[in-house]
């Protein structure tokens, strides 16, 4: 078991590197993705937009099953509650690596297919005439 704890630990930290620098930060509206017939990039933008506003809360949610396996460990008596709360930990450490690793994965395919969330446009403006100048 100590075995496959630690290759699970050191294939999560060997990768975390890897999927940091995947991460691409999100700051726009969900109008921003392409509009008009259903084709892969704007698929793929919809996916990246679902996954930058859910991934948050699975991280959290990830922690405190993490934290909940932590302290059912630490309280608990006997060897029952003690291997529950081992496996509770060891479930959300995996839980985090998927959901990260899924995360990295879209914007790995976003960047690589050149989707982009962001677009560019120039604002009409009037020209400021000024008289007697």
């Amino acid at each position: 078991m100590k075995k496959k704890i630690v290759t699970l630990s050191s294939l999560v930290m060997g990768l975390t590197p890897v999927v940091a620098l995947a991460q691409v930060a999100f700051t726009g509206s969900s109008s921003q993705c392409a509009t008009g017939p259903t084709t892969f990039f704007t698929i793929l933008c919809k996916i990246g937009q679902i996954l930058n506003s859910v991934v948050p809360v699975l991280i959290a949610l990830g922690v405190v099953y993490f934290v909940w396996g932590v302290i059912t460990y630490v309280i608990a008596s006997d060897e029952e509650a003690k291997k529950a709360g081992r496996d509770r930990m060891i479930f959300g450490i995996i839980g985090l690596a998927v959901i990260v690793a899924v995360w990295g994965l879209v914007s790995v395919l976003t960047r690589t297919f050149g989707v982009n969330n962001s677009e560019t446009f120039t604002i009409p403006t009037v020209p400021v005439v000024i008289p007697g100048q």
